[in-house]
């Protein structure tokens, strides 16, 4: 499978379409075939697109057609990949505790 159409199958479990424009922003290797060597890579870099990624609509209703995505679900994934790999997880609102 290449890395394109295995990230796009990753989105659309969750009911999201993603655009080249998306898959160019999340991967500069979209025509490799997906690896081991190259798995890790992959899944840190649809982390790290999941907050742009939620700045857009949850939901498009036009002429009857209507589609709308499980931002939730988007939201706990983020969350669990954040701690697998490492990342800092932007989306928490987790309490911060400061000492003056």
């Amino acid at each position: 499978m290449i890395v394109g159409d295995y990230i796009k199958q990753k989105f659309q479990t969750f009911g999201i379409q993603l655009s080249e424009a998306d898959l160019l922003d999340i991967s500069l290797e979209v025509d490799d075939e997906v690896t081991e060597d190259n798995k890790l890579k992959i899944s840190v870099s649809i982390a790290k697109f999941i907050p742009s990624l939620l700045l857009r609509a949850q939901s498009i209703s036009e002429s009857g057609f209507s589609m709308s995505w499980n931002i939730q679900g988007v939201k706990d994934y983020y969350s669990w990949a954040c701690k697998e790999y490492g990342l800092k997880d932007e989306l928490s609102n987790k309490p911060k505790v400061t000492f003056l």
